[in-house]
């Protein structure tokens, strides 16, 4: 919500990403609306529950995002990496984390707190499950994380840390991401940190891993 607000506060908004807006702040009525207006009924039903409200605003925000990409060549080549680029280098992060969240199958909140910790080390190891290329890693990187590459020698330990991660020691990560995800007490505490926008402070939890053998 705080992300939607702050987008709804600029001038010259599509109106499709304004009536999304409010269908997050008044599911049931808006999203209704919104459905009369632009779509079709979906078997005649005029009543819009909130989990379908919910899972039908994300499918309109993927559908404008994928709209708005710039060429339909870039919308043919959908591929996480294609999507993850263009989200990271579209300048607003609600939208990165978004297609982090589709690229990894996890939820909004994770993603967020891979993206708003305050080190690359978690978006360092969501990269890597995706096993891009070097290249593509720090691309997207520093595109989410641009203080995080003052000098030269920050570029290069991103380089060297990437290059002697195990894909399977991110696949780890990954997999404790999504068991976290599970807890719910551990689930609300990241809601609570996405809403507030506050950098999530983590341990780096890779130590020999990076060692050569």
């Amino acid at each position: 919500m705080p992300h939607a607000r702050a987008v709804g506060r600029r001038k010259d908004l599509n109106p499709a990403i304004a009536h999304l807006i409010r269908a997050l702040e008044r599911p049931k009525l808006a999203l209704a609306q919104a459905a009369e207006d632009a779509a079709p009924k979906i078997n005649d039903r005029t009543t819009t529950e909130p989990g379908e409200a919910a899972e039908g605003v994300r499918h309109r925000l993927r559908t404008i995002m994928a709209e708005t990409r710039g060429t339909s060549a870039a919308v043919r080549d959908a591929t996480p990496y294609t999507k993850l680029r263009e989200t990271a280098l579209s300048g607003n992060l609600a939208f990165f984390q978004t297609a982090l969240a589709d690229a990894l199958r996890i939820d909004f909140a994770t993603a967020h707190s891979i993206v708003m910790a305050n080190d690359f080390t978690r978006l360092l190891s969501a990269l890597r499950v995706l096993e891009l290329g070097e290249d593509h890693a720090f691309l997207i990187a520093v595109a989410v994380l641009p203080q995080q590459f003052p000098h030269p020698q920050a570029i290069r330990l991103f380089l060297d840390r990437y290059r002697l991660l195990p894909p399977e020691v991110a696949r780890n990560q990954l997999s404790q991401w999504q068991l976290e995800a599970m807890s719910p007490g551990l689930r609300d505490a990241r809601q609570t940190t996405a809403n507030s926008d506050r950098p999530v402070a983590v341990q780096p939890k890779f130590g020999k891993s990076f060692k050569k053998s």
